[in-house]
């Protein structure tokens, strides 16, 4: 009788989860920043540069045309249609486009620019959101209303500035949504940039010690895992024992990791019969990037997937590298890609081949050019023509079929209670984190609140991790969140006492108190451990051992089956 063998799918025995609260630290515009900003612009006769100023939102320079492009998307508020110009509002678009004195061309981008980015809708939708003054979800709120009558179908009854009825049809709610993601990205580019001109480097370079000191354990890693005998071209070896997902749509941590990667790729350091070890992060999709060379040609890069890792791991020899590839999950998108409206593949903008860890580049063009970035700068011919004769700031070409891609072209999966369904490579990575969830041993929720009302995922973690309630596969929580908390590890009884202590307190989420209840009701108390000390904080002197305590816990995780046991 022949005998079967058994198959047993390998996937990263740890799963981080990368929420808002894990940049916070690095001055990334959380909820409840970015619903003070929008309440106080909305607001009747609000002075653009007086809110902007007191928010500390953009630089001086940059200030001034953001203030001109409100105005000009302002248009006059009485005229419903957007199509009335006004002299003003010319005179604001050469304060944005000063290389442009071509009026009958301004007037043109100035129509575009309203029907793309509709920031008077905005504002009357955002007038009849619920506002709750002890705790205002306006940016969920405002989605939800929105993206409930686009799926639907339907319009959106409003008030308009006169104080009566108004009903927003579905193109004007598109424009509305569009111009609520591209502010939203602009106040992330915004902090970016001042990261990359030096502002918190002290905090950044916690981030970036701890994430290069994980990735020389990797290397250390696929050392040992070979000297277990696991074949180079298999999981078992290749693949990271941690991966990610984000819940962020700006770069901060794939950044960082895949800097540190370049770095340790070329060191001179070798593991295994005289072969270095090479680091890479696979995106879980398929996507093209694009680079220029010295002479300014754009063209488009190819991914490395774990396919990459086997076949020339497969091939290997003395001499060659021996590769290893960890996941990083964009479970909600990212302000970095382009979904192109053309062939629907997805153009993935990371600043070319220009490495650096503050790089300047890395941030896509927005409509108007902000930031002194060199990207409207490397350009295409078409690229070049388009930024020109049309003034599309913003347009970048897919690397897959060449068409132009805008701004509003990045896929998002925003906060709303309505989610329609994802764009195919969105729901590719969902698939492939519902999977790596089932199986992760121990999952961390690093400034992830797993609120309630995120209902998809509170039903996937539910699934994944009930479902191995009582055997020896269950899985373990650790909580990274607040930052009011001790600079320890909390546990079991002190953990339950720490949690009523300060269930009452006037702001619970800065001591992780809502996050370490939503995470009890799935896994149970006995599984879940909390830091609450901040970020990154618990990064501690960013050692190995400082790693080991974060990722590969031994006194709080049951490694039995696993590789790390």
């Amino acid at each position: 009788m022949k005998n079967y063998a058994s198959f047993n799918p390998l996937n990263s025995e740890v799963l981080v989860f990368i929420g808002a609260g894990a940049t916070a630290s690095l001055g990334m515009p959380q909820t409840a920043t970015q619903t003070k900003i929008f309440r106080d612009l909305s607001k009747e006769q609000a002075d653009y540069k007086e809110v902007l100023e007191e928010h500390d939102c953009f630089s001086a320079k940059d200030l001034s045309k953001i203030v001109s492009f409100l105005k000009i998307l302002d248009g006059n508020e009485q005229d419903s249609s957007n199509y009335e110009i006004s002299a003003s509002d010319i005179d604001e678009m050469k304060n944005i486009y000063r290389h442009c004195n071509n009026r009958e061309l301004l007037k043109k981008r100035i129509l575009e620019l309203r029907h793309d980015y509709d920031w008077n809708a905005l504002k009357k939708i955002l007038s009849i959101c619920p506002l709750n003054e002890s705790h205002d979800n306006l940016i969920r709120d405002v989605f939800s209303l929105i993206d409930k009558k686009l799926l639907s179908q339907q319009a959106l009854k409003v008030k308009n500035n006169g104080h009566e009825e108004e009903i927003l049809p579905l193109s004007r709610l598109q424009g509305a949504r569009n111009f609520l993601i591209l502010f939203i990205n602009m106040l992330f580019a915004e902090r970016w940039y001042r990261i990359a001109n030096d502002e918190k480097s002290e905090t950044f370079e916690k981030y970036k010690n701890f994430l290069n000191t994980f990735g020389k354990m990797m290397q250390e890693e696929g050392h040992r895992f070979y000297q277990k005998g696991y074949k180079v071209n298999q999981r078992d070896f290749y693949l990271f024992s941690t991966s990610f997902v984000s819940f962020n749509f700006e770069m901060v941590f794939p950044w960082i990791l895949m800097n540190s990667h370049r770095e340790l790729n070329t060191e001179k350091r070798t593991y295994i019969q005289d072969q270095p070890m090479k680091l890479w992060l696979d995106f879980g999709v398929e996507h093209r990037g694009r680079k220029s060379d010295d002479e300014g040609k754009v063209s488009p890069t190819l991914e490395f997937t774990e396919s990459v890792a086997s076949r020339e791991n497969e091939e290997s020899h003395i001499g060659t590298p021996l590769n290893r590839a960890g996941k990083f999950y964009f479970a909600h998108g990212s302000s970095n890609w382009r979904e192109c409206p053309a062939c629907g593949r997805m153009t993935f903008f990371n600043g070319g081949n220009l490495w650096d860890y503050k790089s300047k580049k890395l941030i896509p063009p927005f409509p108007i050019q902000l930031f002194e970035s060199e990207n409207y700068e490397m350009l295409t011919e078409k690229e070049k023509e388009w930024h020109t004769n049309q003034l599309h700031s913003d347009s970048m070409q897919c690397m897959h079929c060449g068409s132009e891609t805008f701004a509003y072209s990045a896929p998002m999966i925003m906060q709303s209670l309505y989610k329609s369904i994802p764009t195919s490579f969105l729901e590719e990575i969902q698939r492939n984190v519902r999977v790596s969830l089932e199986k992760a041993r121990h999952i961390i929720l690093f400034g992830y609140q797993l609120p309630p009302d995120d209902t998809v995922w509170q039903q996937t973690f539910a699934e994944a991790v009930r479902s191995r309630f009582g055997t020896d596969n269950a899985a373990y929580c650790t909580v990274v969140v607040g930052n009011k908390g001790e600079d320890r590890w909390l546990y079991d009884d002190e953990l339950a006492n720490y949690v009523e202590q300060h269930r009452k307190d006037d702001n619970t989420e800065s001591y992780g108190v809502n996050a370490i209840e939503n995470v009890w009701a799935i896994f149970g108390k006995d599984k879940v451990r909390a830091w609450t000390g901040g970020i990154p904080q618990v990064f501690g002197d960013c050692t190995g051992n400082d790693v080991k305590e974060l990722f590969y816990p031994k006194d709080f995780v049951n490694w039995a089956r696993t590789r790390l046991e």
